[in-house]
């Protein structure tokens, strides 16, 4: 029975209410001219042979995916999907830090990563080293900063010290006070 399956029909027979009582079955025979009687299988016949390959094809899915039914695989395929986020997220943020840490115009992040993929290059700090050798307008250029110069606000304080009390008194008020 199982050899012949690959080479049965179906045909549908309605009664006069037009709905189906029955489904027929022929098969064919490949290397005779006898043809066996046809088998007419029942619509419930049917349902259970089409409900076993379903449950045979859900669990050999299950078996492939390590789960023990639906809900856990969808469970998987939810995590798979935040997986997917988070090495997206990743994988932005390490290009940003490359960028940031090899001093790239901001104005030229979108021409870099043409540039990549262009090429069909999977973007890497490395690489990025590498061809800002012959590309240097990728470079954030900074302003030549200006030599800076020291202004000195106020008196300058004196290097001599005043050895006592007396002595500053006197340079204040007056030698002929101390007398």
């Amino acid at each position: 029975m199982e050899e012949n399956q690959a080479n049965m029909s179906v045909t549908e027979q309605t009664t006069s209410n037009d709905t189906l009582d029955q489904t027929n079955v022929s098969q064919e025979n490949n290397g005779s001219n006898q043809t066996p009687p046809d088998r007419t299988f029942t619509r419930d016949e049917v349902t259970q042979i089409l409900k076993k390959r379903i449950d045979r094809y859900s669990n050999s899915m299950y078996k492939k995916y390590g789960v023990k039914d639906s809900a856990e695989l969808d469970s998987l395929f939810e995590k798979a999907k935040g997986y997917d986020d988070i090495s997206r997220q990743n994988s932005e943020l390490s290009e940003k830090i490359a960028f940031l840490s090899n001093n790239i115009n901001p104005d030229r992040y979108d021409d870099i990563r043409t540039y990549f993929k262009g090429k069909g290059l999977t973007f890497s700090e490395d690489l990025l080293k590498t061809h800002l050798t012959n590309h240097p307008e990728w470079l954030n250029k900074s302003t030549v900063a200006k030599p800076t110069t020291v202004i000195k606000v106020g008196n300058e304080s004196t290097a001599k010290t005043q050895s006592s009390e007396k002595e500053l008194a006197k340079r204040l008020y007056g030698d002929d006070l101390f007398d």
